[in-house]
């Protein structure tokens, strides 16, 4: 996986985003991920991610369509 480019989609969208996103992915992918955000941004995302409740399943659907389009587009 191509952490750079992956970050680098992630940081175009919105925060809550991003943390369903790292929240979905394996740990070690997405503490490579959090390793590459700014400071600021990944307290906010770990805030999120611990606080992430049930989510309605449209909600997923689009997060892993995203995840799916970075993944594949190496």
């Amino acid at each position: 996986m191509d952490y750079r480019a992956v970050t680098k989609r992630l940081l175009q969208e919105h925060p809550q985003t991003i943390a369903v996103a790292l929240a979905r992915l394996p740990t070690e992918h997405s503490s490579e991920i959090i390793k590459l955000l700014p400071a600021f941004l990944q307290a906010d995302l770990m805030n999120r991610i611990v606080h992430i409740d049930q989510l309605p399943s449209e909600v997923l659907e689009e997060v892993d369509a995203l995840l799916d389009s970075l993944l594949l587009r190496r």
